[in-house]
């Protein structure tokens, strides 16, 4: 019994560290649904009405009431994004070409899971999630055509979700928990120093001598913004057995608000450090900063129907609420001046899947699956480079063997298609004007254990 606590504490332990790696996300935005290999090999299909493996502690709790005994789920998945921008057309606040060439994005990263169910009685079962739900990270060179409007970007999380279910009968169960999430972001973005020297009243001919004009890429200053905050939020869920071959679930989750704190710096070049307007507008915008970021809620429907003894069919539709994401303004901490805003204007998407499973009767378990998930952008004047995010055609595949009737293994891999993204976005009075072709890979195993 000492051996198995501390090896769980262990795992516990490693994976509370690497969930803080910032993770390129995968599904709409920066909302990561990588949670389970188990459900990567149905295209997340069937989340809130499969109960499999322990992963069901975070997709709908109520799923608990189905396992026996205790179970550990350990996952980690590998994911592979490339981003690479056409450029059409950019230009400078003057009329003129923007200078710079063009760039990818193929940031890789690990996102970890960890999850553990027990029953604390006939009734009720206890349950504990920890993962990485939100994330982003992309960079391009500091010299590339898009360079004002993102060099660097990260967004890293840890949600550590403790659930209850309780098994009202054979049929109905009801989940509900808690979660503590964390989040640390960093922005990076050139800075036309033209333009910082415009906006402080230097005038077009004392800035454009100085300079040269706008978009000089050899006088560019650069902008780091950095921030954390952590919160709570919670989730419910409830799963019914139409039959004994039909279930049925539903699950929340609620999305947080944070109020990130942190600071903003520049990196002057020479000339703008000569320049007593460039640096002055960059000396007022520098210092500790705030910034309000509102997460979507979640809402997922699921079905999942045995045909026979072999074949499974499972269906997912689920609801993101990213309208709540219009923005995200970074302001100063002392008098609320504002240093920076990202412009998003979010709509509300859906998310819809379907997954085939197959037991062969011995060890192997076979599954396959498809889904469309929207993205949420409204328009190509609010791209952002720092999340060149599309419509999204998954196709997944993957596999569970079982090494004994305690342990198993699953492996899950998909890929995405990724609609090709259009941006007409102006920064510092420069317009990035092109097209992002996107596309993801992911690979994921786990490790499941009973006892």
């Amino acid at each position: 019994m000492t051996i198995h606590t501390t090896r769980h504490r262990l795992a516990l332990a490693g994976v509370l560290a690497a969930a803080l790696i910032p993770a390129t996300a995968s599904a709409a935005s920066f909302y990561i649904i990588e949670s389970s290999p188990a459900r990567l090999g149905n295209a997340f299909a069937g989340t809130a009405s499969e109960a499999g493996d322990a992963s069901t502690a975070y997709f709908n709790p109520a799923g608990m009431s189905r396992l026996d005994g205790s179970n550990i789920t350990a996952a980690a998945h590998y994911v592979m994004p490339v981003a690479k921008f056409d450029n059409n057309g950019s230009t400078t606040s003057a009329g003129t070409p923007l200078g710079g060439p063009d760039a990818k994005t193929d940031e890789t990263a690990v996102v970890p899971n960890f999850y553990y169910t027990t029953p604390l009685n006939d009734a009720w079962s206890f349950g504990l999630a920890v993962n990485a739900p939100f994330g982003l990270e992309s960079s391009y060179k500091d010299n590339w055509v898009g360079r004002y409007h993102a060099t660097d970007s990260s967004l890293s999380s840890l949600s550590v979700n403790p659930n209850v279910s309780y098994r009202v009968n054979d049929r109905l169960s009801f989940g509900f928990g808690v979660s503590y999430q964390r989040v640390d972001a960093t922005l990076e973005n050139q800075v036309d120093s033209f333009a910082a020297c415009f906006a402080a009243g230097g005038g077009l001919a004392t800035c454009g001598s100085v300079y040269g004009g706008p978009g000089n890429a050899s006088t560019d200053s650069s902008a780091k913004v950095t921030g954390d905050d952590s919160g709570w939020g919670a989730n419910l869920g409830f799963m019914y057995a139409v039959d004994p071959e039909t279930r049925v679930g539903a699950s929340w989750r609620q999305g947080i608000d944070y109020t990130l704190s942190g600071k903003a710096s520049f990196d002057r070049s020479g000339t703008c450090t000569g320049d007593p307007f460039c640096s002055g507008a960059l000396n007022a915008k520098s210092g500790d900063i705030k910034a309000d970021l509102n997460l979507p809620d979640i809402l997922t429907l699921s079905a999942t129907h045995a045909v026979n003894d072999r074949w499974t069919l499972a269906g997912d539709v689920a609801w993101y609420g990213w309208s709540t994401l219009d923005k995200v303004k970074i302001v100063k901490k002392s008098d609320g001046s504002e240093v920076s805003t990202l412009q998003l204007d979010y709509n509300d998407t859906y998310r819809y899947s379907l997954g085939v499973t197959y037991a062969d009767g011995g060890p192997w378990t076979y599954r396959g699956g498809i889904a469309y998930d929207q993205s949420p952008i409204s328009g190509k004047d609010t791209v952002t480079p720092r999340i060149p995010d599309g419509d999204r055609t998954w196709l997944s595949f993957g596999f569970n063997y079982a090494v004994s009737p305690m342990s198993s293994v699953d492996v899950g891999y998909a890929h995405l298609f990724v609609d090709n993204v259009k941006i007409e976005n102006t920064t510092q009075g420069n317009t990035l004007k092109g097209t992002f072709d996107p596309k993801v890979d992911i690979l994921a195993v786990s490790g499941n254990w009973k006892f």
